[in-house]
């Protein structure tokens, strides 16, 4: 964990590296515009998505890929008026054109390129429909009510949240349909008559509707084509709401009315909804309230009838996604906080900017040299620098069904833990509209629950809930399923198609897309042939190659998407100053060091939770109990001490008989345990001047047990005397009975980082509680 001291201190308005209203040029712009000073539009809010493989239309212009029929099989009709009938279907080898043509289908020789992939040496002539995607959904996953597949290497909760919070950062499809155009724009999914859940006495709801023929189908909208687009000549395509940077649009906005609406413009903060303390770390996110169009900023929620504000419109989808809304609006009001105390002639909007260039650049972080590398394994490279040429653009195939994959790995239920360790378990259906945010509590609660629940594997299971009672209050939908149908509705090229797009080898069988047979013998029996399987339903099947259990072509997918944005990126983090950037080197060495359970620890009340926030608590991934355990290592190494308070401080540690904190007998609490830990102090360390950092050579006895403590504004003399206050890692020893002390680094490369906080959090005015007062490093040999 960094202590800031360069990201903080450094004035880059004073050093001309950021200029306020110079149109994106040193400042990123809220909608994206200016990135790329040659191509200013490029990744701005409100382009369309692009295509890195081929379009799948079967008309080659807007009708949904694999099928030619509507779920009532009464057949589509073109934009000539015309019946569609289903493309050519590309074969590439002997054996499966002589399997197919067993099977008594028609296949030829693509001697008059037939297919949209003229190297095909064969095409299979009027393929059957693909099935629904709900018989899809009900023949591969197979979960039931309550059934669980957990994630092979205990990857936590966090995993998928945390990853639908980055989702939502670079992806947002247009749905503004207008009503007169919603049934024409209707696509719905076929209810097989003998579907396990929705029988054919199911009555009609918002969500199903009843066929002319007594059957159900899933009520489905096509999104709505970009202008000018879908039309004769021109394939559709569809706009991207968000920008398509990493850069925070979930907090800030993309330059819509919310982007000023989240906005405090007082000290650089964003709005709360009631700031009771001087504390960042117990805000709620601003209440939400209605536009200049009438209609609320943010989807509505349950938060006093309205839901919450954020810069993206989906915060109140669920409380896991509203708890990681809230927690970055906390750091970036931390910040803000930190950077005004130390730049006090700064106006509101450098202390925003700053702020929020911080804020991005640990989000940056996080995202791709912690949560990717566990979602798609090794395939990670390290930054190689700007590339003006390169494009950030979202593309369909990584919007539509790549980032689909959070959904396989969404847990049936939250846990709410407590402060207290209490837990309560809520059905995931019952966490829409982030019900169970009600004050700042719940959201360390919910946060606290993440850490110790194992997510989903990636596969082709879905949770029971998300495939038959996703809408609360009403008989259910099936995610899964309009999952596969939004990737017909945008046209996307087939699962083998997108191997080819990405350089790798087309599958001949199903048994080379997955090792369980019986899985591959049902891919069979649904698609007929590995040439015209669902992108997403292909990318699920897949064998696991990556921790999160992602296979080689979602890997790839995915990697192909984040690479892009990142390379195309004027505002990368690591792009130092020296080469054109906007941190210095030893600012972007600091952002590094930055990892989810810090951003958590200094934004929450929650002082334990595993230092990999990715992974749940194991013998390798302890949770930080605040203590400096020397077992099994030497006690030879050096210190780092960072000041950033006004009073001066003493900070050390004390040698402890157990985890419990117990000195000599005396537990903490008890008459005379301050007395008796300070009397086993055996390293003590001060910095004489504010910002500024001091280094110290320490050699404690190993196998030492040790906790540390902070004296305010003092020493030991002075506490002795009764002049000085001292603070201890244990809640119960400390007068107003708060933490003092947090761990941020507990052992890992042999680095312990602990954060102090000097405040009582009985003064009038409160604690801060930033955690920035003192920061010590110990790095051991």
């Amino acid at each position: 964990m960094a202590n800031f001291n360069s990201v903080i201190f450094r004035d880059p308005f004073a050093e001309g590296t950021l200029i306020l209203n110079d149109q994106g040029i040193t400042i990123r712009n809220i909608d994206g515009t200016n990135n790329n000073l040659s191509q200013v539009n490029l990744g701005t809010a409100n382009t369309s998505f692009i295509r890195f493989s081929s379009i799948e239309y079967e008309d080659g212009i807007k009708s949904p890929a694999g099928v030619a029929f509507d779920a009532e099989d009464n057949p589509l009709i073109g934009l000539d008026g015309n019946i569609i009938k289903r493309q050519p279907i590309p074969i590439f080898t002997i054996e499966e054109k002589d399997r197919l043509i067993g099977l008594g289908f028609n296949v030829i020789t693509n001697s008059d390129n037939l297919s949209n992939v003229p190297e095909a040496a064969f095409v299979l002539l009027n393929p059957p429909n693909r099935p629904s995607t709900r018989m899809i959904s009900n023949a591969i996953s197979n979960l039931e009510e309550g059934e669980s597949a957990p994630n092979a290497n205990d990857l936590s909760a966090f995993i998928w949240n945390f990853g639908q919070f980055i989702n939502h950062s670079t992806d947002l499809a247009a749905e503004d349909v207008e009503d007169e155009q919603a049934d024409a724009d209707n696509f719905p999914i076929d209810i097989p008559a003998d579907d396990p859940i929705f029988g054919l006495n199911t009555p009609p709801t918002q969500e199903i509707s009843r066929q002319t023929d007594g059957g159900l189908q899933f009520d489905f909208h096509r999104q709505p084509f970009t202008t000018g687009t879908g039309v004769a000549g021109i394939p559709g395509k569809v706009n991207n709401v968000v920008t398509s940077w990493l850069d925070l649009s979930t907090v800030y906005g993309s330059g819509g009315e919310e982007s000023k609406a989240v906005r405090a413009f007082s000290g650089g903060r964003l709005k709360v909804f009631s700031a009771q303390t001087t504390a960042t770390n117990d805000d709620l996110l601003p209440i939400n309230f209605t536009g200049t169009d009438g209609e609320l900023i943010s989807g509505q929620g349950a938060f006093m009838g309205v839901g919450f504000l954020a810069g993206d419109t989906r915060v109140n989808e669920n409380d896991n996604l509203a708890s990681q809304h809230t927690l970055w609006m906390r750091n970036h009001n931390r910040l803000a906080l930190e950077l005004s105390r130390f730049h006090p002639e700064w106006t509101d909007e450098q202390i925003f900017q700053r702020a929020r260039q911080i804020n991005i650049a640990q989000f940056q972080n996080i995202v791709f040299y912690e949560w990717l590398p566990l979602m798609i394994g090794d395939i990670v490279t390290p930054y190689r620098g700007y590339q003006p040429t390169a494009s950030p653009e979202i593309s369909d195939e990584f919007a539509a069904a790549g980032l689909r994959v959070g959904h396989t790995q969404v847990n049936n239920h939250i846990n709410k833990i407590n402060a207290e360790g209490d837990i309560t378990t809520i059905p995931f259906l019952s966490a829409f509209s982030s019900a169970h945010i009600q004050e700042s509590t719940d959201v360390d609660s919910i946060l606290r629950g993440n850490s110790q629940i194992v997510a989903e594997d990636v596969d082709t299971n879905v949770v029971f809930d998300l495939r038959n009672a996703l809408i609360p209050g009403a008989i259910g939908f099936d995610l899964y399923a309009a999952n596969q149908q939004r990737g017909r509705d945008r046209g996307l090229a087939d699962y083998n198609q997108v191997r080819d797009s990405l350089g790798l080898p087309r599958v001949t069988s199903f048994a080379e897309i997955t090792s369980e047979q019986l899985l591959a013998n049902t891919l069979e029996e649904l698609y007929l042939t590995v040439e015209d399987i669902d992108l997403l339903v292909g990318l699920f099947s897949e064998d696991a190659i990556a921790p999160s259990g992602a296979g080689e072509t979602l890997q790839n997918l995915l990697w192909e998407q984040y690479e892009r944005i990142r390379a195309a990126d004027r505002f990368w983090f690591e792009r130092s100053i020296r080469d054109g950037g906007f941190f210095t080197p030893e600012e972007i060495a600091e952002i590094q060091k930055v990892n989810l359970s810090n951003i958590i620890q200094l934004n929450t009340e929650i002082t334990n939770i595993p230092e990999k926030a990715f992974l749940i608590t194991s013998q390798s991934n302890l949770s930080s109990d605040r203590l400096l355990d020397l077992t099994g290592l030497l006690g030879q190494g050096t210190a780092t001490v960072t000041r950033e308070a006004a009073y001066d401080n003493l900070i050390g540690f004390y040698v402890i008989d157990n985890v419990n904190g117990t000195v000599n007998g005396i537990n903490p609490g008890e008459t005379g345990y301050a007395e008796a830990a300070l009397t086993a102090s055996v390293v003590e360390f001060s910095v004489e001047n504010n910002l500024t950092t001091s280094n110290f050579e320490i050699d404690i006895n190993s196998g030492t047990l040790l906790a540390p403590y902070i004296i305010k504004d003092g020493n030991m003399e002075n506490f002795l005397d009764g002049q000085a206050e001292a603070y201890f890692t244990f809640e119960a020893a400390n007068s107003d009975g708060m933490s003092h002390i947090l761990e941020l680094a507990n052992g890992s490369a042999n680095t312990f980082t602990f954060a102090f906080e000097d405040m009582t959090g009985l003064t009038s005015d409160g604690s801060d509680r930033d955690f920035n007062d003192m920061v010590l490093e110990i790095m051991l040999v």
